[in-house]
């Protein structure tokens, strides 16, 4: 796979600091060509405390880019069953990775807020592709979409309080969008001991954008606006890309969005 890669992130009309963190890594290896991983973190915290928690949770997966992924992919020193031959698919070996590395990054977080007597904490998507598959990590509610064939997908679902209400029938998404609770988070990777990652799986194919976003984002874009400008931006250069999603972010200043603004738009090839 080939990819072009961009990323807009601002600090919105109302907030000193942008608490959001965004990356993206790209690799040529041997054995499994071309990879990209995304990462997406929405920082939460008094003064610049959530920002730490989002750099933290970045500065985590860079490492792990570097140093673990070598080894998910040739899949040494995996855990096995002692009955059969057969090893662990490499998604499942990076799942197991991503999950040892949110509880140590949450422990992180965890002492920083003991040290500085503070609370604060972070949401995290991260997506990575491997060979045409794609495995996603949510925790909180930034998301990741898909844009194929002018469709727009929503591949993660929000660990938030309105979200679980309209899973209930409580609360319709109308409701949920103007609830004083809609930014409340049943999921925070640095607020308690114990985080549930979601996991997501699937196959990716060229001619596909994969969106990741924060809240700021999301909240005030229709799905047809979202797909329109996916769409033609991905057939841009790097730069023109970067300039479009860098208009999404303006479109929603303008519609008076008081949150920070991310999003990375990573075109398949």
């Amino acid at each position: 796979m080939n990819y072009k890669v961009c990323i807009s992130t601002d600090k919105g009309i109302v907030k000193q600091v942008n608490q959001d963190a965004t990356m993206v890594k790209v690799a040529s290896t041997a054995s499994h060509g071309r990879i990209v991983m995304g990462v997406l973190c929405d920082g939460m915290g008094g003064l610049s405390h959530g920002e730490v928690a989002s750099a933290t949770a970045i500065e985590g997966f860079a490492n792990w880019f570097v140093t673990d992924l070598p080894r998910a992919l040739t899949r040494e020193n995996s855990t096995e069953r002692l009955d059969t031959v057969e090893k662990p698919d490499i998604m499942t070996e990076i799942e197991h990775h991503w999950i040892s590395l949110v509880r140590d990054i949450n422990l992180d977080i965890l002492r920083y807020g003991d040290d500085n007597r503070c609370r604060l904490g972070t949401t995290i998507v991260a997506f990575i592709e491997v060979g045409g598959d794609y495995l996603i990590m949510n925790v909180g509610d930034s998301r990741v979409y898909s844009v194929e064939n002018n469709q727009l997908n929503l591949l993660t679902h929000d660990q938030s309080v309105v979200q679980d209400m309209i899973d209930k029938g409580l609360m319709t998404e109308d409701e949920a969008e103007k609830s004083p609770q809609k930014s409340i988070l049943l999921q925070c990777v640095g607020a308690s001991d114990r985080v549930d990652p979601q996991f997501v799986r699937g196959k990716v194919y060229p001619g596909t954008s994969i969106i990741m976003c924060s809240d700021g984002f999301w909240r005030k874009l229709s799905v047809e606006e979202i797909v329109n400008k996916i769409v033609t931006s991905r057939a841009l250069s790097e730069e023109e890309m970067k300039k479009e999603l860098d208009n999404m972010v303006d479109l929603l200043k303008q519609r008076g969005e008081t949150d920070n603004i991310s999003a990375i738009h990573i075109a398949i090839e």
